[in-house]
């Protein structure tokens, strides 16, 4: 097993654990959750992670239902794993509307039968390299909040403008971003960017060749071969298959 996906309703509370991560996306109803001690509820618009060999307990609402993915990331060989995955914490995140109904009608399309498991858990854990990981705790140093104000306005479009905008040399600039970001300053441009390719490509008719040209790209082409890089299926692909779970 290195991916499954199951939509599961509750009707009674338990304690355990796995050998496996476990992410959950709420289809209807809420789930309270224990894991070691970390306490929260999934609910519409988030998703939750626990962590392999960790236990947990939860106690379901009356009507819950949940999509639920069993990942084995050492099964996954060469491919990349979302980064939700990377963390040995559990994790409760929000995600963005549009993308939570994604996932719900994905799950709805595993319940009814018009999607198969295995290619709905391939299309999920695509869509979980949308999902942003949980950043570390306050408080910050001053120059670490100067830093995360640079990033939150968005508003520059290289390092060198970034670290002028927070009066910071690039090279200061640059570790003190991967620091509090956990990555470096292009591999979050590029997540926006892909965040950004993959809203439009689920929710407008725009051809691809326009969004990558919006996006900055010199040549459809090039996004073409970095989306899939990213995300194992074309932008044509990730359409199709986002088009596919819409029909009724």
């Amino acid at each position: 097993m290195s991916i499954q996906l199951e939509v599961r309703s509750y009707r009674g509370g338990d304690r355990h654990h796995h050998d496996f991560s476990q992410i959950l996306l709420p289809m209807q109803g809420a789930m309270r959750l224990d894991v070691e001690g970390r306490r929260g509820v999934v609910s519409h618009s988030c998703v939750a992670l626990i962590p392999r060999h960790r236990e947990h307990g939860f106690e379901p609402s009356s009507d819950c239902s949940m999509l639920i993915l069993d990942v084995d990331v050492a099964g996954l060989g060469g491919e990349m794993p979302p980064t939700l995955l990377d963390s040995p914490e559990p994790s409760l995140l929000p995600i963005a509307p549009w993308l939570w109904r994604m996932f719900r009608q994905l799950g709805t399309e595993v319940e009814t039968g018009a999607c198969p498991a295995e290619a709905a858990a391939r299309m999920a854990m695509t869509a979980l390299h949308l999902v942003e990981p949980e950043q570390r705790p306050q408080p910050w140093s001053r120059a670490e909040r100067r830093v995360l104000d640079v990033v939150e306005r968005g508003q520059a479009s290289g390092v060198a403008q970034m670290a002028r905008m927070a009066g910071l040399g690039q090279s200061q600039f640059h570790a003190l971003f991967r620091a509090t970001t956990g990555r470096s300053p292009k591999q979050l441009q590029l997540q926006r960017l892909f965040e950004r390719a993959a809203e439009r490509l689920a929710t407008t008719s725009a051809p691809v060749s326009e969004i990558a040209y919006d996006l900055g790209y010199q040549n459809a082409a090039s996004f073409n071969r970095q989306f899939k890089r990213r995300f194992g299926l074309t932008p044509s692909e990730f359409r199709a298959a986002n088009r596919g779970l819409a029909r009724d």
